[in-house]
């Protein structure tokens, strides 16, 4: 549920629940400084008030006595506007006012104004009623809030990560191509000194290549959770029929036999076809990786009851127990991954942990040091 729903539902339910003939919601403008009296209250939504009535959408905090005094925390009770000097900017003919605070914490986030026709028509029992649910109120638009604020950091966050990565790139393949070909000789013959520094430098460069894969798989990711996905039906089988694919040449040439045991039922689930690739690719790929030549790497999907499984095993070099528990987050690698001849960045798994969170599905380990 978004804020303008929340706040449509929080202004009918004021609206029936204090009997009121209307009920508008104001929130703090995020641009304003409330101590130095400089804040303005938008209103978001309202029920009840009359469509031809021409009420301010914007209001400013110093201009309006009632709700300085709510958004200090005290409720307002007017019981005739014609005799209160405060209630100078009620909107249209209304008598009485009950205006409460909407604060998340002791975060003032705007006010709830309920307005009746009659003079003296809000009691004690309707200021306690319209408190409980302005406070029910301000805790979900406070969490919303919250969590609008966390996602647009994460964006940014996302495409920081996607600007720099993509500008490494060029530079980084360039690098990579020229030590290769000096590698290959076609600089001339070099001492057993030189080659093995350029060995190393190589090394370096295929590290760094994978780590911008790998950001910009994860920032990707981060972006395309931000902006909703096209979620729909996808073939499991043919996304890993596409995955081993692409990896049995590798698995081939490191000696790892690498074998796909498809269901033989069409497995439907829902997410995006380039997320399972990606999940996959990943998972397998780390398989093969971590598995010595002359091993094996099985993947396997069926049904079990009413969901669908797949399968990753393999008789690679296993996680140490200690390891399980910090598997997924980035950058982290398993202390005998670390030791052994193979590239990583320790982003992999968590690339896959969080396209298989936005696939509604789960994810377990289960290993065996020097077993798979």
């Amino acid at each position: 549920m978004g804020l303008e729903d929340v706040l449509a539902r929080l202004a009918e339910g004021a609206r029936q629940i204090s009997r009121a003939d209307a009920v508008t919601v104001c929130l703090l403008e995020d641009d304003g400084d409330l101590e130095a009296g400089r804040a303005c209250l938008k209103m978001l939504s309202s029920s009840g008030l009359p469509e031809a009535l021409d009420v301010p959408t914007s209001i400013s905090v110093r201009e309006s006595p009632v709700d300085r005094e709510a958004l200090a925390g005290r409720s307002v009770l007017i019981e005739d506007a014609r005799i209160d000097p405060r209630a100078e900017n009620l909107p249209g003919d209304y008598r009485s006012a009950l205006c409460v605070p909407l604060r998340h914490g002791q975060t003032p986030l705007g006010t709830l104004h309920a307005y009746a026709l009659s003079p003296g028509f809000f009691a004690a029992s309707d200021r306690d009623s319209l408190e409980a649910m302005a406070d029910l109120g301000a805790m979900t638009i406070g969490a919303i809030q919250t969590t609008e604020v966390v996602n647009t950091r994460e964006q940014g966050r996302a495409q920081f990560i996607r600007v720099a990565t993509h500008e490494l790139r060029s530079p980084v393949a360039v690098a990579q191509s020229m030590v290769r070909g000096v590698l290959k000789g076609y600089a001339g013959e070099m001492t057993p000194k030189q080659a093995d520094i350029f060995v190393r430098i190589s090394r370096r460069l295929d590290f760094l290549e994978h780590l911008i894969n790998d950001l910009l798989d994860l920032a990707a990711g981060k972006a395309a959770a931000g902006a909703g996905e096209d979620v729909q039906a996808v073939l499991l089988n043919a996304s890993l029929g596409r995955a081993v694919l692409l990896l049995l040449p590798q698995a081939e040439e490191k000696g790892v036999t690498l074998a796909h045991r498809p269901s033989g039922d069409e497995l439907v689930v829902r997410g995006t076809e380039d997320g399972l690739d990606r999940i996959f690719v990943n998972l397998i790929g780390n398989a093969a990786k971590y598995t010595p030549p002359g091993g094996r790497v099985e993947v396997l999907s069926r049904r079990v009851g009413d969901e669908i499984e797949v399968r990753v095993s393999d008789t690679g070099i296993g996680i140490p127990p200690e390891a399980l528990a910090h598997l997924f987050e980035e950058f982290y690698r398993a202390p005998n991954a670390k030791f052994s001849d193979e590239v990583g960045t320790g982003l992999g798994l968590a690339i896959v942990k969080d396209l298989v969170d936005r696939c509604r599905a789960d994810i377990t380990v289960k290993s065996v040091v020097d077993e798979g």
